[in-house]
């Protein structure tokens, strides 16, 4: 058992082997690599070790970790949107690569969504982005609750308003795009 303050090291091991591959899961569907996935998971657990055991204030130490790097994960998304760094598909973002998206067109498109996806995470407000991560990870609405610090009862409504809103900006960003022709498309005088 951990004393106040400092973790026993087979203690923290059990928990980073416990949560690491799935919160870099998490946090690689809203980043572009799989490598800046893996960045902020090493932060939020260095962060977890340095802050000692009773960092979770009362909760568990996985809905901390959650917390912790989808607030993280969504910040460095901001912050990337910014500085105008433009989206760049990572061939295992996505996860398991169907056979169809080794064409080339497929994958255009498939990048071009994910890249709207990205945005309209970026413009909602953290707690709408971290609920929709978390659900669309697999994380049960006791987990959720667990991880964003509210009652299990307010996950469904919390999670129905953050979806309406993301549906909202996608659809006001999608209109917007089809309207306005593309660099490159010629645009037909009549």
């Amino acid at each position: 058992m951990a004393m106040a303050g400092t973790w026993v090291e087979a203690e923290f091991e059990t928990i980073f082997r416990e949560h690491f591959e799935r919160i870099v899961r998490i946090t690689r569907r809203v980043l572009r690599s799989d490598a800046e996935a893996e960045e902020v998971c090493s932060d939020t657990f260095l962060k977890l070790y340095r802050s000692g055991p009773g960092v979770q204030a009362g909760g568990t130490v996985g809905a901390w970790l959650y917390r912790v790097a989808t607030r993280a994960s969504i910040d460095r998304l901001r912050k990337s949107k910014r500085r105008g760094l433009e989206e760049e598909l990572d061939q295992e973002t996505g996860g398991e690569v169907r056979n169809d998206f080794q064409d080339p067109l497929n994958r255009m498109m498939r990048s071009e969504r994910i890249a709207e996806v990205r945005s309209v995470l970026a413009r909602l407000k953290p707690e709408k982005a971290q609920l929709l991560l978390l659900r669309h990870s697999g994380l049960s609405y006791q987990e959720i609750a667990a991880a964003m610090q509210i009652k299990a009862a307010s996950v469904g409504t919390k999670l129905a308003r953050a979806e309406a809103e993301f549906l909202s900006h996608y659809e006001k960003q999608h209109s917007l795009s089809k309207r306005a022709p593309r660099l490159g498309t010629p645009v037909k005088e009549g």
